[in-house]
């Protein structure tokens, strides 16, 4: 378990953290106002939400939606969730909820948020560095991909045949 916890700092979270705060760097360089800023004026008046352009209001609900995605996916895994790959003894594997339409509705969740934070501005350079973040995400399901099988065996291979991947229908 050590060794996993290690291999999955090491090979996920140091890149796409340095990956991210990247692609927020350039995405706010290229942007006339900060994605949080806005939502918080938006808050406070949200009788201006008409002055917003398409490109913001875009970017605002791809993070909106992959956030609730994200927020359906965690709360489905409830106690099993952990932000380091780790197993448990008790672990059971999930398939319902938004886990019958993926095998990883977490990772396309936050990967929508990512990719929607460079279109606000809209940042090209932005969206260009953060969609590394992509097979960052994949080298990271891959490897969890691998626990799982270990853990749960013939059963995780059967949900892997009758489950995508990471984007509903798709892939």
């Amino acid at each position: 378990m050590r060794k996993t916890i290690k291999k999955d700092i090491l090979f996920f979270g140091v890149p796409a953290l340095t990956v991210f705060l990247l692609g927020l760097i350039f995405s706010g360089r290229d942007g006339y106002d900060g994605l949080v800023g806005t939502i918080w004026y938006l808050i406070m008046h949200p009788e201006n939400l008409r002055l917003l352009s398409v490109w913001n209001i875009a970017g605002l609900s791809l993070c909106i939606v992959g956030l609730s995605i994200a927020i359906v996916a965690a709360w489905t895994l409830k106690r099993f969730y952990s932000s380091t790959l780790v197993t448990r003894e008790e672990h059971q594997l999930m398939t319902h909820g938004v886990y019958r339409l993926a095998r990883h509705p977490l990772y396309f969740g936050v990967l929508i948020v990512i990719l929607g934070v460079p279109v606000y501005p809209p940042s090209l350079y932005g969206f260009l560095i953060l969609s590394l973040l992509i097979p960052i995400f994949l080298f990271r399901i891959k490897m969890e991909e691998e626990m799982l099988i270990e853990h749960f065996g013939d059963e995780y291979q059967t949900y892997r045949k009758t489950t995508k991947k990471l984007i509903p229908f798709l892939y």
